[in-house]
C-alpha cells in the first residue's frame, strides 16, 4: 500500500515541475511588435537642402590623365606564321649550306706501341735489334765515355755509369713508345714510358742525363745537380 502512495505522489510531483517548466517557457516568450507605418516621422524630401542631380560644385570633373604609354600589340594572324608547305612558295629559293670559315682543329692522338729487349746502348739512347735506333725525347744522350769530376777532385766514367743505371732500370722490360709501327729502318726520336714511369723523367730526376734547352725536364735537372745525384754527384759504390 505505502508503495502505491509513493508512487502516485512522484508521478503528480512530475506533472507539478513540467507544468511550472511550460509555465515559465511562456512568460519568457517575446511577441512580435505591431509597427503602424503612420506613426513613423518621415522628413519631406523638399524641405531636405540636396544638390541636384547631374549638379556638382567646382566645374566639370577633368578625365585622370594617363601617364603610362599604351604598349603596341603586334597582332598575330595564322597566315603571317604559317609552314612554307601551305603557302605561297614561289619567292623562296633554297641555297647550299655555307662552308665552315676554318678547317676544324683536331688533334691527333699519337699511337703507343710495345717495343720487347730493349738494348740500351747509352743513357738516353736503345736500341731494337741491329738496324732500329730509338732516342729519347727531352733529354740529352750522355755517352758512355763521359767522365765526371767527385768532390775530392778525381774523375770518374759517369758515362758508364748512367749506361748500366738506365739498364738496371728498364731490366730488359718492354718499353711503350709512341711511334707509328714497330719496325722502322734507322733512328727515331720519341718518348717511351715503362708501365707509367716516363723514362727520359726518371734519367733526368736521378742525373743520369741532363735535360735539353727548354724542355719541361729542366727543373728535374736543376733538382738533380743541387743534390748531387747522378753525374753531378760521387760516384755510386
Amino acid at each position: 500500500m505505502r508503495r502505491i502512495v509513493t508512487f502516485i505522489a512522484g508521478a503528480i510531483g512530475l506533472l507539478l515541475w513540467a507544468y511550472l517548466v511550460v509555465q515559465a517557457g511562456e512568460s519568457f516568450r517575446e511577441d512580435p511588435v505591431d509597427y503602424n507605418i503612420e506613426d513613423l516621422d518621415v522628413p519631406d524630401p523638399s524641405e531636405l537642402d540636396l544638390p541636384e542631380v547631374g549638379s556638382a560644385d567646382g566645374g566639370e570633373i577633368e578625365p585622370a590623365s594617363r601617364t603610362e604609354t599604351r604598349r603596341r600589340v603586334r597582332a598575330i594572324e595564322p597566315d603571317a606564321f604559317s609552314s612554307p608547305a601551305f603557302s605561297a612558295a614561289g619567292d623562296l629559293e633554297r641555297v647550299a649550306a655555307r662552308a665552315p670559315l676554318s678547317e676544324p682543329v683536331q688533334s691527333a692522338k699519337p699511337k703507343v706501341v710495345l717495343l720487347h729487349r730493349p738494348l740500351s746502348l747509352s743513357a738516353g739512347v736503345v736500341a731494337f735489334g741491329g738496324e732500329q735506333r730509338l732516342r729519347l725525347a727531352d733529354i740529352i744522350e750522355t755517352p758512355t765515355e763521359r767522365s765526371c769530376v767527385a768532390s775530392d777532385g778525381t774523375s770518374w766514367p759517369c758515362g758508364a755509369m748512367a749506361r748500366t743505371q738506365q739498364r738496371l732500370f728498364l731490366r730488359n722490360r718492354s718499353l711503350a713508345c709512341e711511334t707509328s709501327a714497330t719496325a722502322w729502318q734507322g733512328e727515331i726520336r720519341t718518348r717511351c714510358w715503362v708501365g707509367v714511369q716516363d723514362v727520359s723523367s726518371w734519367l733526368a730526376k736521378y742525373g743520369w742525363a741532363e735535360a735539353e734547352p727548354g724542355s719541361a725536364l729542366i727543373a728535374l735537372t736543376e733538382e738533380a745537380r743541387l743534390a748531387r745525384r747522378g753525374l753531378f754527384g760521387d760516384p755510386a759504390h
